[in-house]
């Protein structure tokens, strides 16, 4: 018989499924891979590791041919391990984990699912080790608050917000969901406190956003400027300051600092450096690689710096002198001065699908130009491109109807 705290993650399970309006299927996998995780289910459907949800520690399932009980949760493409079927290992040597719930073992708290890697195409990476060790943690707070499918997100907010370390690592002291403690900054002194409210206050952004998971970039951005901003962001403020908007945009975030002093208007930027949704929208963990993520990081130090034509230095950059700068600079590769079309012939070219932060994008016709590339960007993940253009270095939006018309082709320098 089931433990309590299984026993109501599965009864949980059951509600969502019946909600949902979709049947609830069990199937029987065998464990084909262990690093990366892959289980086969009749020799045809390969489920990867993104993919599966442990009701115990992942060590009791891991062992090449161990077969198992599978659940498939809503929507059909996550499943959970229930239990090893036949001999083997013994739950009773993996129950230390304080998430595994057998045994009368760990959380019971309803709702607790246990760990997972991410969901629907999204995930987190270059996490700092503090912000990793609170992976466990948000995964069970994420379970009891509805936040499941948004555990990646939370992750890289508190990479974003504290780096995982100090007592409020979600820097939710001021925010609504605290009525613990003082509403002034890092008042909380309770890391789970802080991590329960942070995630109330970015499911309550999410929903005001309207967003539609963990893909939706759209709705994301703008949850992530309400919290930095507070809800004023997307209501109005009651002083006068702001009137509200309804369609996030840096251009508004811009404006919203401008108006008020508060806040961080790249605060996407920010946060988006370590969460990645693949173009595919499958769970991708190498769709930045240290090396991109190592160049948009030295790159944004210079946002804001004028477009200079033929600049090629922190006081002024053109479209390609900036990219050359901040590749030479970063110490990722020494990339001599060059136009975009040089750059574009140094490039190995790559396709929309295989793209990666780090990677260069061409445009065509934005200017009369000597050969058919006319302007040059990073690629920065989730359809923005970290350029020189207009008067000023900045994000652009490369699903943009202008971007797109002059959309020329992608390359890789790396």
């Amino acid at each position: 018989m089931p433990s309590s705290g299984l026993y109501q993650t599965l009864k949980l399970l059951i509600k969502q499924t019946v909600e949902a309006g979709k049947p609830m299927d069990f199937e029987i996998g065998t464990v084909s891979k262990v690093s990366p995780v892959e289980i086969t289910v009749n020799e045809k459907l390969k489920i990867p590791e993104a993919c599966l949800l442990f009701t115990y520690t992942a060590d009791y399932f891991l062992e090449k041919g161990a077969k198992m009980l599978l659940l498939r949760l809503p929507g059909g493409n996550r499943y959970m391990a229930l239990d090893r079927l036949g001999t083997g290992k013994t739950r009773a040597s993996y129950c230390n984990s304080p998430l595994c719930p057998c045994l009368g073992g760990g959380s019971t708290d309803p709702g607790d699912p246990g760990t997972t890697t991410g969901g629907g195409g999204a995930k987190a990476h270059n996490l700092s080790k503090e912000v990793e060790g609170y992976r466990a943690k948000v995964t069970q707070y994420a379970a009891k608050y509805g936040m499941s499918d948004y555990v990646e997100l939370i992750l890289a907010v508190m990479m974003q917000e504290s780096g995982g370390k100090g007592n409020d690592p979600m820097q939710a002291s001021e925010g609504e969901f605290n009525t613990k403690y003082d509403n002034k900054p890092n008042s909380i002194q309770d890391p789970d406190y802080s991590i329960q409210c942070g995630i109330q206050e970015l499911k309550k952004a999410l929903q005001t956003a309207g967003a539609k998971g963990p893909t939706d970039t759209k709705g994301i951005s703008m949850a992530l400027q309400i919290y930095n901003y507070g809800p004023g962001f997307y209501l109005g403020r009651a002083d006068g300051k702001w009137s509200g908007c309804k369609e996030w945009s840096q251009a508004q975030a811009n404006a919203y600092h401008n108006a008020t002093g508060e806040g961080d208007n790249l605060y996407v930027a920010h946060v988006m450096r370590y969460y990645s949704v693949s173009s595919s929208g499958s769970t991708s963990s190498s769709s930045t690689s240290a090396a991109g993520s190592k160049i948009i990081s030295y790159g944004e130090k210079f946002l804001g710096v004028p477009y200079v034509f033929g600049g090629f230095s922190p006081s002024g950059f053109d479209c390609s002198g900036f990219v050359c700068y901040v590749y030479t600079h970063s110490g990722v590769k020494n990339v001599s001065r060059t136009t975009a079309q040089g750059l574009y012939n140094q490039c190995k070219k790559i396709s929309k699908s295989a793209l990666q932060v780090g990677d260069l994008v061409f445009f065509t016709g934005t200017y009369d130009s000597d050969g058919p590339v006319s302007h040059v960007a990073i690629y920065a993940g989730n359809n923005r491109i970290l350029q020189a253009s207009g008067d000023r270095v900045n994000y652009g939006d490369l699903s943009s109807t202008y971007w797109q018309k002059h959309l020329y082709g992608y390359g890789r320098l790396l």
